[in-house]
């Protein structure tokens, strides 16, 4: 039987966030999240899990491009501004971490914020009783030349999962169906970070670049019928979402990109996904099981 985790990315950024990922792990259908340790609503986000799911797969969702830095503005210039929020954008940390143009200074104070950022998780899990058994990154920076290192060095020593964002197109009736809702931005986004996980190796199958944002019925058909076609060399796979009911007030924290995001419609879409009947029956009429990052590792 084939295994599926469904990941929750982005726990912490708002209560509608928590509210939507801590019900759809009560009630099962969420299997794993990612907390932004750096975001305000991080430790009302782990105190739930704690009394309503203690068992859910956490990661920590390290975060260089939104919301208020762990350090000091004084500490990480280059990567905050005079207030400690987070500066640059995807395509600018990205700019400055490429092995031509590398910056030692972003490097450093990267790897420094990385450390603060897990030093935190590692608190709320401790405090909270939480299972912290992987590692991902807001925007999947931590494919980025140089952070991937790092990354790979800390899952190891903590003998931990490392996600490998690395998905197929599958066969061509996925191209046709969801081409131009790919076209240009998961295309784009998919490129960059193909290019840079070209040799690494891939321990589970992933989901979550080209329809980012946008896991509707029809994108979760067909992510189905690739998983049961067995047109990939794995037996578990990973999906990534980012549920939300409804909003209760903007979010001044937030980047821009993601302050757009937050308002999406699909946020509220994803959730209602996991927790339908369609989801449920698609899942058992092709004989795949849920699942966690804990299980499948233990």
């Amino acid at each position: 039987m084939k295994q599926l985790i469904i990941n929750a990315d982005d726990l912490g950024l708002s209560p509608a966030v928590n509210r939507a990922i801590v019900h759809g792990a009560e009630r099962g259908v969420i299997t794993a999240a990612s907390l932004m340790v750096n975001m305000p609503f991080a430790e009302a986000a782990a105190a739930q899990i704690k009394v309503v799911c203690p068992h859910l797969s956490l990661a920590l969702h390290f975060c260089l491009t939104s919301g208020q830095a762990i350090l000091s503005p004084q500490k990480i210039p280059a990567l905050v501004d005079a207030q400690g929020r987070f500066k640059l954008g995807f395509m600018g940390l990205w700019r400055s971490l490429t092995p031509k143009t590398a910056q030692a200074n972003v490097l450093i104070q990267a790897t420094m914020e990385l450390y603060a950022q897990l030093q935190r998780m590692e608190h709320l899990a401790a405090k909270y009783s939480l299972c912290f058994d992987h590692l991902d990154s807001h925007q999947h920076i931590h494919v980025l030349p140089w952070l991937m290192q790092l990354f790979r060095q800390e899952a190891e020593e903590r003998h931990i999962t490392l996600r490998i964002p690395h998905e197929t197109f599958g066969d061509y009736r996925r191209v046709l169906q969801r081409f131009a809702s790919w076209f240009p931005g998961g295309l784009a986004r998919k490129a960059i970070l193909d290019y840079h996980l070209r040799r690494a190796e891939q321990q589970f199958g992933y989901f979550g670049i080209l329809d980012t944002g946008q896991v509707g019925l029809t994108a979760f058909r067909e992510i189905v019928r690739i998983i049961r076609n067995d047109q990939l060399d794995h037996e578990i796979f990973e999906m990534n979402i980012h549920p939300a009911l409804c909003e209760d007030a903007p979010l001044s924290h937030l980047s821009p990109a993601d302050t757009v995001f937050q308002r999406s419609l699909w946020r509220q879409r994803e959730y209602e996904l996991v927790n339908s009947p369609e989801f449920a029956s698609l899942l058992a009429e092709n004989g795949i099981a849920l699942a966690s990052f804990a299980t499948v590792t233990a």
